[in-house]
């Protein structure tokens, strides 16, 4: 079995270095997996921490790809990869030692589709309070979906495929183009109505066609969250994305324009991410009600207004970018220089 990881980056030098760094320290043989460094338009020093690498792993490769969107540096390295097993993570997920080799002991079985592992925050990050108040479940069976933490306890378990999120991203090959790649995921704040439901339509899709999803205690990943991420306006903008992938699913799921949702029904949404929503600071609250109500109102309006931009939301799939990225917006400005490099 080979593994091909894919590290998607964006002006993260210093964090793409530690990311790798944890890969290059994995208790696994070099020469059967690969690094994909999969730059998504880094105006910093990133090209030069990939090409400092290359004596590190066996077999390391540098893209440069500037067209918006973590979509790109998704298909771009599933273009490149050699592996039966496909792996995509994010420049701030930092990789248990045992990372590699429990993703092969899961794969071990022909059934398994996607793999996935804790996902924590670093020991010393300083939490605000208010975090408690969008963690869900208790310790062994618990989620943190603001930031991606996941925590299904010590044992190997079979779990639903949307808690395979980015942080900790692992998927057979042939599933991934089964489902036809991956949707849209993360974008620049301009184009942030671009959109869509990312990694968690692949997970959907492979679990509904029956492939097993197993967590692995030993596939642990630490989220090296950035600190404007523990702000209320970071939650603001993760739940802007929340609302954009909410209108996505339903304008994809029904091919025409829904309904603005009322405020009861945007105050439904929103209390399925809180523990005790009643408990919840009214700061928070509104930070999340807003970012969901703006996110849906975003995409909507594209939707109604921008016949091209219908197009992007309704395509059947996204592996041929060139076919993809055709919207003016997602087409403007962009430097093509590809760099390649490693073995």
């Amino acid at each position: 079995m080979t593994i091909s990881v894919t590290v998607t980056t964006c002006n993260r030098a210093d964090s793409l270095a530690r990311v790798l760094e944890t890969l290059a320290a994995q208790d696994f043989p070099g020469d059967d997996f690969e690094v994909i460094v999969s730059d998504n338009g880094s105006r910093d020093h990133t090209r030069d921490v990939a090409q400092a690498f290359t004596n590190r792993f066996t077999n390391l490769r540098y893209l440069f790809d500037a067209r918006p969107g973590q979509l790109v540096g998704w298909h771009r390295g599933l273009a490149l990869a050699q592996g039966e097993i496909t792996c995509f993570i994010d420049d701030d997920s930092l990789l248990a030692p045992t990372w590699l080799a429990a993703l092969k002991e899961a794969y071990a079985d022909p059934y398994v589709g996607l793999v996935t592992g804790p996902i924590t925050l670093p020991e010393e990050r300083v939490r605000p309070d208010w975090l408690t108040h969008l963690t869900l479940g208790e310790p062994g069976g618990q989620t943190l979906p603001f930031l991606g933490l996941l925590d299904c306890g010590g044992a190997i378990r079979d779990i639903p495929g949307n808690f395979v999120w980015g942080t900790n991203f692992t998927v057979r090959r042939a599933v991934l183009k089964e489902v036809g790649g991956f949707h849209p995921c993360a974008m620049p704040w301009r184009l942030i109505r671009f959109y869509g439901d990312g990694e968690v339509h692949v997970g959907r899709s492979a679990a509904a066609r029956g492939h097993r999803v197993l967590y692995h205690p030993a596939a642990a990943v630490i989220h090296d969250v950035h600190a404007d991420r523990l702000t209320l306006d970071g939650v603001y903008r993760k739940f802007v994305t929340s609302g954009c992938a909410r209108a996505y699913q339903a304008l994809r799921a029904n091919d025409e324009l829904f309904p603005s949702p009322s405020s009861e029904e945007i105050a439904a949404i929103a209390m399925r991410y809180f523990r005790d929503e009643a408990a919840a600071p009214v700061e928070l609250r509104d930070a999340v009600t807003r970012g969901i109500t703006d996110g849906i109102d975003w995409v909507r309006r594209g939707f109604e207004s921008d016949p091209q931009f219908r197009e992007w939301v309704t395509r059947p799939d996204y592996l041929d970018l060139d076919a993809a990225y055709t919207h003016p917006e997602l087409t403007s400005q962009i430097d093509t220089q590809d760099w390649r490099s490693g073995t």
